[in-house]
């Protein structure tokens, strides 16, 4: 099986590399080498874990072949020196397809599973306890961060919600963002629009990548916290 990779340094000493025909697949390092390199591990995990959800899928035996098909070095923005600027590559322009969608919609799903299963064990005070060297402060600030980013995302496609009405907690406004991405995502099937802020491409695909990659890495993330508190 080949698969498709396209990699971007999205931080500094954090490179992705993007399973493009796997939606929800990726794999992170300090390096562009090694998230390439650890690439084929990753997709026989997200082989395992779509299994997890839904146990009437087939296995995947075959040998993971990779191929980095574009790279994408991000730049600070002209308009705003501290704003960098990810990637968009040749794949997000292709409009989405209503299975496009239907499959995210899925995804989406099980990703807010294993969010909400990672946190359903935790007290009020492991929920808000400050968590050393995390820039959220705390699981629930995460939580917080994880709506607050994905409404940005579709306000790049003037999808999003008014802040001002978005819940202070985290719970609340984590499913507020979600029926909203739900309803939008419907609503961008076959939508052409590429749109640029702070010289940074948006279009419907790029939102769809990007949320689906950054609930799951943040799932991720705080089942690894959990271990330590």
């Amino acid at each position: 099986m080949r698969i498709y990779l396209a990699v971007e340094d999205m931080e500094p000493n954090h490179w992705i590399a993007w399973a493009l025909n796997l939606p929800a697949c990726f794999s992170s390092a300090a390096t562009a080498a090694d998230a390439i390199a650890y690439a084929p591990q990753k997709i026989t995990e997200y082989f395992s874990w779509l299994l997890a959800h839904n146990n009437l899928l087939p296995a995947v035996n075959e040998p993971i072949e990779v191929e980095v098909i574009e790279t994408f070095h991000s730049f600070a923005s002209s308009e705003d020196p501290e704003y960098i600027v990810n990637a968009f590559f040749d794949d997000d322009r292709r409009p989405l397809e209503y299975w496009d969608v239907e499959i995210a919609l899925q995804l989406l799903k099980w990703t807010r599973q294993d969010l909400l299963g990672a946190i359903q064990s935790m007290t009020q005070e492991q929920l808000t306890k400050a968590i050393s060297g995390e820039a959220r402060g705390s699981v629930m600030g995460i939580l917080s961060h994880i709506a607050t980013a994905e409404n940005w995302y579709f306000e790049q496609l003037d999808c999003g919600l008014e802040r001002a009405k978005l819940s202070d907690d985290p719970l609340e406004k984590i499913a507020i963002v979600r029926a909203n991405t739900q309803e939008q995502l419907v609503k961008l099937i076959g939508d052409k629009r590429v749109t640029k802020n702070c010289d940074e491409l948006w279009s419907a695909r790029k939102i769809m990548r990007r949320t689906l990659w950054h609930e799951r890495d943040h799932a991720q993330q705080i089942v690894q916290l959990l271990r330590g508190l």
